[in-house]
């Protein structure tokens, strides 16, 4: 089986962190305060403008005094609270790549059943790049196409077939150009990758057609199946990463990894 060189080995505390810390420290905005606040700027706007039309000075100034606070004070909570989020995160990764791997005994190994799969992010911007396991050893070889992407097997076998176009309906607010995907083997729909509608949340829905109709929802850098926690997809340094339970690892998910941006 081919391999590619590893010259940035992801350790186990790493792995770790990246499936059962790193998310916890994302900073999501709740929509509730983001409607609060927007109905604040909005009152601060009509005062600034009722007391320009009523040409009473004291009212307009209180009104553009308040929003100059509301502005100040959402660049504080959002922006600031952002920024912190981020420093914490990439602080508490870049320990876990500085510590040494330690082997911890009588306690079960979280990712035993789990498989890990990894795209090199260098060569993901090539026309022909791989997808290996974590020992480096290729398991696909996916070539972007005009129209999609083509999976094959180290042995240059087609797996399947993955198209994408532009989704115009269900959209989320932080995604990149949401595109519904169909995954096609032996020319057959296979499974469908759809953008679901979410103001602040990054969100998919992967159905499966082969044995009826699965579903697997990814919010977020989750992957989730009937409610539970089954996988993640994360990023370190040069290595984009999928980490799955065995059992749950099929086209429909590789697919979603492969044309992640």
């Amino acid at each position: 089986m081919p391999r590619i060189e590893m010259d940035d080995f992801l350790s186990d505390y790493e792995r770790a962190v990246c499936y059962f810390t790193l998310p916890k420290l994302v900073y999501h905005i709740s929509p509730i305060s983001v409607f609060f606040y927007f109905i604040c700027v909005i009152f601060a706007f009509a005062l600034t403008f009722w007391g320009l039309a009523l040409g009473n000075q004291l009212l307009a100034y209180a009104g553009t005094f308040a929003l100059i606070i509301i502005t100040l004070f959402g660049f504080i909570i959002f922006i600031g609270r952002a920024l912190i989020s981020e420093l914490r995160w990439r602080k508490c990764l870049a320990e876990a790549h500085g510590s040494p791997s330690q082997e911890i005994l009588d306690l079960p190994d979280p990712f035993e059943s789990h498989e890990l799969y990894l795209i090199p992010l260098k060569e993901k911007k090539s026309v022909l790049f791989p997808c290996a396991n974590r020992d480096g050893k290729i398991h696909y070889f996916v070539e972007e196409k005009e129209r999609g992407w083509t999976v094959k097997d180290p042995f240059e076998k087609e797996v399947c077939t993955i198209t994408a176009k532009r989704s115009w309906f269900s959209i989320a607010l932080t995604s990149k150009a949401p595109k519904v995907i169909y995954v096609l083997k032996d020319k057959n729909k296979i499974a469908t990758i759809k953008p679901k509608f979410s103001f602040f949340d990054s969100t998919s829905l992967i159905t499966l057609f082969e044995n009826g109709k699965e579903t697997y929802w990814i919010l977020q850098s989750g992957i989730f199946h009937k409610g539970e926690l089954i996988g993640r997809i994360y990023q370190v340094r040069q290595y984009l990463y999928l980490d799955i339970k065995k059992e749950h690892f099929n086209l429909g998910v590789l697919s979603f990894f492969i044309t992640s941006p």
